[in-house]
């Protein structure tokens, strides 16, 4: 009987001390993550003193979604499976109606280098302030002050 290997768990501290786990393929995906996997190893836990919870919990879900993609490589289905994807972070990204939540995550997404979810933020941002006023974005970038 062959035996599946078990995946490695990476534990993941959250700003306001959440912990996290997440197989490491999946982690790898940020490539700061994975190099220092490679450094020190899975047994111990990672802070990640930039990021919160509920940013993390979204990273997460979108490296789930791209690391199960990547294991469809090459299957017969993969066209369907990269539309499937496509489809799903379309939705993602359509859900994020708050500039602030779209910031948390460029921020996230530049502090793990995950550039593709980067990329998808940036683009989010454009569309959020596309066509808009000075006022309008005002409104939707209130000043911390």
């Amino acid at each position: 009987m062959l035996s599946v290997p078990k995946s490695r768990v990476v534990k993941l501290r959250s700003s306001n001390n959440e912990i996290f786990e997440v197989e490491e393929a999946m982690a790898a995906l940020s490539e700061p993550i994975k190099s220092l996997v490679d450094v020190i190893g899975v047994n111990h836990l990672i802070p990640l003193p930039e990021v919160n919870s509920k940013t993390l919990v979204m990273v997460i879900e979108w490296w789930k979604i791209k690391h199960n993609n990547a294991s469809h490589q090459g299957t017969t289905k993969s066209t369907s499976n990269t539309q499937l994807i496509e489809e799903w972070e379309a939705e993602f990204v359509e859900e994020l109606d708050q500039a602030n939540v779209v910031i948390d995550l460029l921020c996230t997404a530049n502090f793990l280098s995950v550039k593709e979810l980067q990329d998808l933020m940036f683009q989010k941002l454009a569309d959020l302030i596309k066509v808009k006023t000075v006022e309008e974005i005002c409104e939707l970038f209130p000043s911390k002050h």
